[in-house]
């Protein structure tokens, strides 16, 4: 039997649009043991988000009568919806794998460039701001004078503000950003990026047909569409964390009061990854949370490590381990054969003045936690280390984390939705 679900929807502030929505969650959730919290990552309409909760909860409907230890549970669902952006393989990289086409990547910087003018209240809403198109304009001004040092000053400094600085950190570089010289950046974006490639059907690596899924534009131009892509990155970071740590918080907060013995669960894929995670670390004192499973977060790979550096600086979420707000286990799937990842984390290495071509794996300091699953995290338990097909049963500890690598099963960013995950997220809630 499907499980039941509410679906609430949030604005781009955090705010729930429909306080309806809420009141039905609160009255299903005095009727069960359990409930999953579940929230989708870059995606451009209400469409695409309820495909992917659909497909994902059509092989957890499959693989739960197999779970002995679920049996007389009833789990229900709350399906986040907030307005968030695509950001594919086909956005960051202009022309597929290896197009050295100008014209391709002219005509990218300028697309990019319209689509941060939208700034939707609402998932798939087309609104725009007249202050932040006025940025864009500015910046869209000097595409054809960026040789110029002048022109390059006046881009990057047309992106920052339409930013909020206050959502910068050290883990991922964004702090970086804001402070370092635009020349300097236009440099360093300048330069080719390669993404790892991703497996062949029998576990080989490909290189992308012939070449595989690289960056190999450089120059002006590719600097300022990859300075684009960072920024769009920044803004779903920020507002993943602000849907997050606000309304979703304050939801579960209300979950809480109103069915105290009821198990909470979170489940975030790509930016909602960072949403649920960012959830968990403001929920209010005497709220745990029960599990967590992160679907290809996008997110650093050291958001949850202690003294990543050697310096003792440790990841922004660390306190999400060290304050216990999950009681249980905190579940990770992470793949070489996400490409969305693997080339956004690379972005961040840029600002950080990298000097390696080939960036985003786990000796990266500036890796994704999809692609490299949680580093330096000494609770990572390496008993479950790997994603394995739905008839495998995991031993998930309370206050373990297991970083399952998912080379095998998925094949992609959002190739998520396979029992073979539905069985981990599962085994996370028993």
């Amino acid at each position: 039997m499907p499980l039941t679900h509410v679906d609430i929807e949030f604005t781009k502030d955090g705010n729930v649009f429909d306080e309806s929505q809420v009141q039905t969650a609160l009255q299903a959730a005095s009727d069960c043991t359990d409930l999953i919290v579940i929230s989708h990552g870059w995606n451009e309409d209400m469409a695409s988000a309820q495909q992917l909760y659909d497909a994902i909860f059509e092989s957890v409907d499959a693989v739960l009568p197999q779970k002995a230890g679920l049996s007389g549970r009833k789990i229900g669902v709350i399906r986040v919806f907030w307005p968030s952006k695509a950001f594919a393989d086909a956005d960051l990289i202009p022309g597929g794998s290896a197009s050295l086409d100008t014209t391709t990547n002219d005509e990218a910087l300028l697309k990019l460039l319209d689509e941060l003018k939208r700034d939707p209240q609402r998932l798939g809403g087309t609104d725009t701001d007249p202050g932040r198109s006025a940025k864009i304009d500015a910046a869209k001004a000097v595409v054809d004078s960026l040789d110029d040092d002048a022109a390059k000053e006046t881009f990057v400094n047309a992106l920052r503000g339409i930013l909020n600085p206050a959502a910068a950190n050290a883990d991922d570089a964004s702090d970086e950003f804001f402070q370092a010289d635009a020349v300097d950046l236009f440099k360093q974006f300048g330069k080719p990026v390669l993404a790892p490639p991703p497996l062949g059907a029998g576990g080989a690596a490909e290189v992308g047909g012939a070449t595989g899924l690289r960056d190999l534009f450089s120059g002006a131009t590719a600097a300022a569409r990859r300075l684009a892509n960072y920024v769009t990155y920044y803004q779903m970071k920020e507002r993943a964390g602000l849907v997050g740590e606000t309304g979703v918080q304050d939801v579960i907060r209300r979950l809480h009061n109103k069915a105290p013995a009821t198990r909470l669960h979170l489940v975030g894929h790509s930016f909602g990854g960072r949403l649920v995670t960012a959830a968990a670390l403001s929920v209010a004192p005497g709220i745990r949370i029960s599990s967590m499973t992160l679907l290809q977060a996008a997110y650093s790979h050291n958001g949850i490590a202690e003294d990543y550096d050697g310096r003792g600086n440790d990841g922004f979420f660390r306190a999400v381990i060290t304050d216990q707000r999950v009681t249980g286990p905190i579940v990770i799937t992470y793949t070489k054969n996400d490409q969305a990842v693997g080339i956004a984390y690379p972005l961040a290495s840029r600002v950080a003045f990298q000097k390696a071509s080939a960036l985003g794996d786990r000796n990266d300091p500036y890796g994704g936690l999809g692609r490299n699953g949680a580093q330096h995290t000494p609770e990572v338990d390496d008993s479950e280390a790997e994603l394995l097909d739905s008839g495998h049963s995991y031993t998930f500890l309370a206050g373990h984390v297991y970083n399952l690598l998912g080379d095998n099963f998925i094949s992609g960013h959002s190739a998520i939705t396979g029992q073979e995950v539905a069985n981990a997220l599962l085994d996370a809630l028993k």
